[in-house]
């Protein structure tokens, strides 16, 4: 260790312009760590990134090309980003002490690195894209043979890493995702700033439609099932996703007659996030399968009640906050969003009991985990 500093390195390669899901993690864990250990002189942390944007103005970075950034890219950014990893990253990253990636993004060639896995998503499913299942499936086993330390956010993504790597347990540490507290909160006043944008109000809302394992068919199908008052009261405002998968979504909704009271808003930036969660009556989130599941803590604390599918991450997040069902079941799901339309006190029992469920969890929680991971790395070196 130089100078006997903790030189650290954080793999920011995955970070975009317009984050989300995974870009939404690294963002905060990167911005959450510096601010940690900013009053700890020895430890100094630099960011690989093709963008500064969202990253707190002290971070020292090392740019990356624009090319790395899939919102403009796409496919060629994955290309790009894996060709820095394998090729250019073992080169620029040798002073470090301690390298810490917020995805399966890494160096086949570096031993100190720590690298973080969401989920399996492309293991359990055949129709997340092909790079990944290739990715997946044949280089990421090398790349946590490689990796000193593998932090999973749930416990059910560190059963997968132990199920499909064979991974033994000791090398895998499980760290939650958080929210940031900062912004997502209940008011006391709600301000339809959602309304004066895209003009709905009293809606249900589901984000993240980005392949079919999000379940939105099934979702459309419930909501179709909803006696004709709920839906003329409550539409449907579905957000962000990918173009491929909302086009299916889009024609299904058309097919169904349903364009009048299903709304798709795309992409939302992410300062008018709080404000589409505290004015929706409620989030429903159908996913068959996710990692952790960062939409339903951000709901949660921001005094939105969650109607939520009972499997994988989804009961170890949400405890017993939110209204189960059955993803696979259509009319329980149906059943469970008229009962939260029409039962004002569960509606407000599942409002207060989300806010204490998301108190268990926060970036800075996270990030102080970090920080005692980066602790243990100096001890031991």
């Amino acid at each position: 260790m130089a100078d006997n500093n903790i030189l650290i390195g954080m793999n920011g390669s995955m970070l975009d312009e317009k984050p989300t899901g995974v870009g939404v993690y690294s963002f905060n864990l990167i911005n959450n760590l510096s601010s940690l250990v900013i009053n700890e002189t020895r430890k100094k942390i630099t960011v690989f990134t093709p963008t500064n944007t969202s990253l707190n103005k002290n971070i020292k970075t090392i740019k990356l090309s624009d090319w790395l950034q899939s919102t403009k890219y796409g496919k060629l950014a994955a290309f790009c980003r894996f060709t820095w990893n394998t090729f250019y990253y073992p080169l620029q990253a040798r002073k470090f002490d301690i390298l810490i990636s917020p995805t399966t993004h890494g160096s086949f060639l570096l031993n100190n690195q720590v690298i973080v896995i969401h989920d399996l998503l492309s293991l359990r499913f055949q129709n997340i894209s092909s790079h990944q299942r290739f990715y997946f499936k044949y280089l990421l086993p090398a790349l946590i043979k490689r990796a000193r330390l593998i932090i999973a956010v749930s416990e059910n993504t560190k059963r997968d890493i132990i199920h499909f790597f064979k991974c033994p347990e000791e090398k895998i540490k499980v760290i939650y995702n958080g929210y940031d507290d900062d912004i997502y909160f209940p008011v006391a006043e709600k301000k339809l700033i959602i309304y004066s944008q895209y003009g709905v109000r009293n809606y249900l809302l589901a984000v993240g439609p980005t392949y079919p394992h999000k379940n939105f068919e099934l979702l459309i199908d419930a909501y179709n099932a909803m006696n004709t008052a709920c839906k003329k009261k409550h539409p449907l405002v579905i957000a962000g996703g990918k173009e491929k998968y909302l086009e299916v979504l889009k024609a299904y909704v058309h097919g169904l007659d349903l364009d009048s009271c299903i709304h798709f808003v795309g992409y939302v930036p992410v300062e008018l996030m709080p404000s589409l969660y505290r004015e929706a009556h409620t989030l429903i989130f159908p996913s068959l399968y996710e990692g952790f599941g960062i939409p339903l803590l951000e709901a949660m604390a921001s005094g939105c009640p969650v109607i939520s599918s009972n499997t994988s991450s989804m009961p170890e997040v949400c405890g017993d906050a939110v209204l189960y069902f059955n993803p696979t079941d259509q009319f329980s799901l149906t059943a469970s969003m008229q009962l939260l339309i029409m039962d004002d006190n569960l509606h407000s029992e599942l409002k207060q009991k989300g806010l204490d469920q998301a108190k268990k969890f926060s970036w800075k929680k996270m990030a102080g985990s970090f920080n005692n991971i980066i602790d243990n790395f100096s001890i031991n070196n």
